[in-house]
Order: C-alpha cells, then sequence, then structure tokens
C-alpha cells in the first residue's frame, strides 16, 4: 500500500468521512472541478486533500475530473498524470459539477464565485472564512462572499442543511445595501462538518473548516 492508500484509509474509516458521504447522499455529479489543491508532494496537507478528492471519485463515480492550481511542480503533475490538469475548463458550469476548494482564500474564492458560478461546492465554511471581517469591510472587499453571508439565517432545513450565521453582538454595523443583481444565486445552504476540527487528527489542519455548500439559483 502506497502513501496516498494509507491517508485514503485514515480518512475512510473517520467519523469525518462518514458526515461527507451523509452530506452528499442522493446527489449526483459528473464531473469534479478541484482547485487549490496544493502541492501533493511537497505538503501533508495536500496529500490528505488529494486523498479525500480520490475518496470523492470513488463515492460518487466520476469520470470527469479536472485539477488546477498555479503551485503544482512536475512531481506534482506527475503524480496527477491520470486527471486534466486544466489549461482551460472545457465542461459545462452547471449544477452536475462539485466543485472540490480546499482552503482557498478569499480573494479566490470571490473570484471563483463570480466567474465560475459553482452550485455545489466543498470548501472553506464561508461563515467561519469570513468571520475576521466587519459586514461593511466584507461587503467592500468581496461582495459576492457577502451576499452569501447574508442570504444565511439560523434555521435548520429539512434536508439536514444547516443554515447558520454567528457574529459579534455588541458593535451595531451600519446599514449595507446588498446588490441582489449583480450575483447569479438566490439562496445558499451548508453542511458544516462537525468532526475535522480537532487539530491532534492525522490530517491536522487539513480539512479545517470545510463544509459543503449548495447554492440556489
Amino acid at each position: 500500500m502506497n502513501k496516498i492508500d494509507e491517508l485514503k484509509q485514515i480518512i475512510k474509516n473517520s467519523k469525518f468521512y462518514t458526515e461527507i458521504k451523509h452530506s452528499l447522499h442522493n446527489h449526483e455529479f459528473k464531473r469534479i472541478r478541484c482547485l487549490a489543491l496544493g502541492s501533493p508532494i511537497e505538503s501533508s496537507n495536500s496529500r490528505y486533500q488529494y486523498a479525500l478528492l480520490l475518496l470523492l471519485i470513488e463515492l460518487l463515480n466520476i469520470k470527469e475530473i479536472s485539477i488546477y492550481d498555479p503551485i503544482f511542480n512536475e512531481k506534482d503533475k506527475e503524480l496527477l498524470r491520470n486527471f486534466k490538469i486544466e489549461e482551460t475548463y472545457p465542461y459545462p458550469k452547471d449544477e452536475n459539477t462539485l466543485f472540490y476548494m480546499p482552503h482557498l482564500p478569499l480573494k479566490i474564492m470571490e473570484q471563483i464565485i463570480n466567474t465560475e458560478k459553482p452550485v455545489y461546492f466543498i470548501g472553506n465554511d464561508i461563515v467561519s472564512h469570513t468571520d475576521r471581517l466587519s459586514k461593511q469591510k466584507l461587503n467592500e472587499l468581496y461582495p459576492s462572499m457577502s451576499i452569501l453571508l447574508h442570504l444565511l439565517n439560523d434555521s435548520t432545513n429539512n434536508d439536514g442543511f444547516t443554515k447558520v450565521i454567528k457574529r459579534r453582538k455588541q458593535y451595531k454595523e451600519p446599514e449595507i445595501n446588498y446588490d441582489y443583481n449583480s450575483v447569479y444565486f438566490k439562496d445558499i445552504e451548508i453542511k458544516r462538518y462537525l468532526n475535522n476540527f480537532n487539530k491532534t487528527d492525522p490530517w491536522g489542519t487539513s480539512f479545517s473548516d470545510l463544509a459543503f455548500h449548495k447554492l440556489k439559483i
């Protein structure tokens, strides 16, 4: 068994992976688009993230996979040789695509939301990912992410997704006029993976704040 197979087995035996399977139950995808994987050759976190990608491919029986990260070196490309390493993206941008985007910076996530228009993605929980910014600052820097956050509330849906929002209560922020006409989505639901935040887990911080997002269009 090679190293990646060992990491796959560690993840597969975890409660974290059980949560992932539950969140994707009854969803069918034709393709996975993996962005910002990092370098599996150089980074332990990226190796775990790559192992999870392989498990998602097996779980969903996906035949069309594309991967992109400008950081890939020649050894990474050799490791990933069985997949399409993106230069252009020829597939349809539709809800048959599951985006897998572990640990994206906010600036890049905003860009992907605006240009690639994902409907489903596994990536950083947008609540935790944006919590360091005030609502006003978030709206100034990342307006689409700001609208996504605003659409969340604290209710629980019947489909198992959790709408959550946490904000500091002492400071009253100014009223913000959200430009809903600038975005392609009408609502968002998230399913947080609660069993991936313990830094003592074998994968450490590889999956910190990971969540499954569903954007309603």
